[in-house]
């Protein structure tokens, strides 16, 4: 596959470099020269059968609760592209407390990209922080790093007892590229913690001469940058001013020789790259090639060779890159060793505007509009209202954030929406800050590969699996019926007693059954079945320390557990005893033989689906042209055709002229209709179903599906017993989750609510061609 180039403006050049085509910039100092060996052993395998890669975002209807709330939530599952996954069907959704342990558990069921689902509060829960997780089984093949984390409140008026802890601080330093350097100006990230968020803080490094060579201070939740210059035969201190509190860390211990990678994301247009190296390297840089690697993920963009360096300082115009994260990786003989992830934005937003359109009665009815491009872009949305100035709602994620940060980013991010924030002014500083104190851990090109370019290990999960055992085999095949008898499912045991439907689309709370199915498609009640119900959970608790570093909360165990669907026997069952599928003429011969001797003479009507609704004798009338008439007031015969009759069977019993009058059947009960026709003279045989007969045969036990998606309430609104006035910025007003524009527009209404200044509009979503909507709006009454 041909690689995308790159344009490059060499702004300084004392070495020689190549591109990966022949139209690379032209340049005295530059040789094209192309090694197979970095396309077999790096390129190839990163391209090489790519996974499809999901991410997920969950927009709630805000993020602070009261016990008797409910926790409203749309899901989107987007694919690499931000567009709508057609694959997925299935995401797991998980409401955790502060230490991990799963508190409740949404099997949310995914129609082209989209779900929802809700969890149900009760006073059993305390005041304090709660996790959403969200993630679909084939997200594992990439890690844990996928998965989406929502922080909410739930607040309770049990007294929470207080206890006191001493803060722990954690101040982590990072070299831009992965390490440090001898006798070069290095570039370092600096990240200090308390208690697991970001905190404020003043310092300065030292030499073991005590002499101050930087000093810093936080720009952002805790994160920043300085410059120094690392001597040789010196080791380097950081103290840090927390509060009251001094720190001394040491700082990490420069190489001797290697090659520095420094980027510069400050200019709109260009991506300023500078490689720099010092005096101990060149000889070292002489003997072996070295590579820049422009990715995101495994979608290669290009690469470059670089020979004979010494300093290269590159500016790369944005339009190049993908929208999002991107990364420059440095290869020294094919293998890695320097990355640096960088931010670019290059794509138009869509103009997403809401106004007021009409008031009628207690309602208040809103347009939105949605344009990309001075075009109307069709967009799936959901909307949360709010009070204007909501004390109730906290948006730490936004769509743009679970979309264009967080897959790309190992480990926590504290507030990612805000650097998707335009009226955040330093946003694109911080999040390069952000992306600074990543950090670059040494690792194999084999390692590097398995990370973006995993195997193929965990399904799309399509629905659930129903898994069991049977005590005995009457028949080869298994079916799975709902309890009107419609075969959901029907698979071969070829002689094996265990069993497996899958990709079951089922619901907790259904109901099915299953048979056994002869050749002759007969349904035969299995003795005994014994099914594989839902174990409890083994997770471990987790504390707040490991959540926010990300450690898994879906093991091995709760996955497998969460895959396998349970199920309950009911006790007492009253079901029919044949399936309503049709059924060939040699089943019908042997099953009614013994109410009809010659039904061999006989041949089955079809019932039309128009007439399940009907009864026997409209059915007769309008399909058989048979009509009930009376002679002369005394008898009444069934008449078809000029001067031919009818005669009528019920479950073999004559149906004689006296009784003609009291045939009351419905369609719903017959299970058959057979016809003889004699000389033109018409015989009906008309079977029943068993429970009309009231002769209820036990061929089947009934299961409920305990393991299943969970169905989606309606949402509704709140009633609050507490002082409205008082407290209405703490109220909720309405929650949009299926709002789909229409050339660019949608209308809906909320309920107004004279004792407000005005509502807050949280809107999120998607487009088909991948556009992301994430937008705020505050309107007055």
């Amino acid at each position: 596959m041909k690689l995308k180039i790159i344009t490059f403006i060499i702004t300084a050049c004392f070495c020689g470099i190549s591109f990966s085509q022949e139209n690379a910039v032209k340049n005295p100092e530059t040789t094209f020269s192309q090694k197979e060996s970095f396309l077999d052993t790096v390129i190839e395998p990163l391209k090489k059968n790519p996974l499809y890669f999901e991410k997920v975002f969950l927009h709630t209807n805000k993020t602070s609760y009261f016990i008797d709330d409910i926790v409203w939530f749309k899901a989107y599952v987007g694919d690499i592209s931000n567009k709508p996954s057609l694959k997925t069907t299935r995401l797991n959704v998980n409401l955790l407390d502060v230490k991990g342990k799963i508190i409740q558990n949404q099997q949310v069921f995914i129609y082209k990209g989209i779900g929802k689902g809700q969890f149900i509060l009760n006073d059993s829960l305390k005041t304090g922080v709660y996790y959403l997780e969200a993630a679909t089984n084939y997200m594992r093949n990439f890690g844990d790093d996928n998965t989406f984390i929502q922080e909410i409140n739930i607040l309770n008026n049990i007294s929470v007892k207080q206890t006191s802890s001493k803060n722990k601080y954690d101040i982590q330093f990072f070299p831009e590229g992965g390490y440090l350097l001898e006798n070069v100006e290095n570039t370092i990230g600096i990240k200090s913690l308390c208690n697991g968020k970001g905190i404020d803080y003043l310092g300065k490094i030292i030499n073991t001469k005590n002499k101050e060579v930087a000093t810093f201070k936080s720009q952002h939740l805790g994160m920043t940058r300085c410059n120094f210059i690392y001597e040789p035969n010196e080791t380097y201190s950081a103290v840090v001013h927390i509060n009251d509190t001094l720190i001394k860390v040491n700082l990490p211990a420069a190489q001797r020789t290697g090659i520095l990678l420094n980027l510069d994301n400050t200019s709109p247009e260009y991506i300023k790259l500078s490689l720099k190296t010092n005096s101990n390297s060149i000889p070292e840089i002489k003997k072996n090639r070295y590579k820049l690697l422009f990715h995101q993920k495994n979608n290669i963009l290009d690469y470059l060779e670089i020979q004979n360096l010494e300093a290269l300082n590159l500016e790369i115009d944005k339009k190049n890159f993908y929208n999002g994260i991107n990364k420059i990786t440095l290869f020294k003989d094919n293998q890695p060793i320097a990355e640096r992830k960088f931010y670019v934005e290059k794509e138009v937003q869509p103009i997403v505007a809401i106004e007021k359109t009409t008031v009628e009665n207690d309602s208040i009815n809103y347009k939105l509009k949605i344009s990309h491009l001075d075009q109307s872009i069709n967009a799936n949305l959901s909307t949360s209202v709010l009070p204007l100035n909501a004390l109730n709602y906290t948006e730490n994620n936004t769509i743009k954030s679970a979309f264009l940060l967080s897959p790309y980013v190992k480990g926590y991010i504290e507030n990612p929406a805000y650097y998707f924030n335009t009226k955040n002014d330093n946003r694109n500083q911080h999040l390069d800050l952000l992306l600074l104190t990543q950090g670059w851990t040494q690792f194999t090109l084999k390692e590097m590969i398995a990370d973006l370019n995993p195997v193929y290990k965990y399904d799309f999960e399509a629905g659930f699996k129903l898994k069991g055992s049977l005590s005995t085999l009457p028949a080869n095949h298994l079916a799975l019926l709902t309890t009107d008898n419609i075969i959901i499912d029907k698979i071969f045991l070829n002689g094996k007693k265990d069993f497996s439907f899958n990709n079951l689309l089922i619901y907790k709370g259904d109901a099915v059954k299953i048979s056994f199915v002869n050749n002759n498609n007969e349904a035969i009640k299995p003795e005994n079945i014994q099914l594989n119900n839902l174990k409890n959970s083994s997770l471990t608790n987790l504390n707040i320390e490991n959540r926010i570093k990300q450690t898994s909360i879906l093991n091995e165990n709760s996955w497998n557990e969460m895959y396998t669907a349970g199920s309950i026997k009911l006790d007492e069952i009253r079901i029919t005893a044949q399936n309503k599928r049709a059924v060939d003429r040699k089943k019908l011969i042997k099953k009614y033989q013994p109410l009809v001797f010659d039904i061999g003479k006989y041949y089955d009507i079809e019932i039309a689906e128009h007439f399940k609704n009907k009864d026997l004798m409209y059915f007769l009338n309008f399909d058989q042209n048979v009509k009930m008439v009376t002679w002369k007031g005394q008898e009444t015969y069934l008449e078809t055709g000029i001067d031919k009759e009818a005669v009528l069977y019920i479950d073999g019993k004559y149906i004689s002229s006296n009784e003609l009058l009291g045939v009351s059947l419905e369609i719903k009960d017959i299970e058959n209709i057979m016809i003889q026709t004699v000389k033109g003279n018409k015989i009906f045989q008309v079977f029943t179903t068993q429970n009309y007969q009231n002769n209820i045969v036990e061929l089947f036990n009934q299961y409920i599906i305990t393991d299943g998606f969970d169905k989606d309430k309606k949402y509704y609104s709140p009633i609050y017993t507490f002082n409205t006035e008082k407290y209405s910025n703490w109220t909720e007003i309405d929650w949009k989750p299926d709002l789909q524009t229409n050339n660019g527009e949608v209308s809906f209404k909320i309920k107004s609510n004279p004792q407000l200044e005005g509502y807050l509009f949280s809107v999120q979503g998607f487009a088909q061609d991948g556009s992301l909507i994430s937008e705020n709006f505050k309107i007055n009454q």
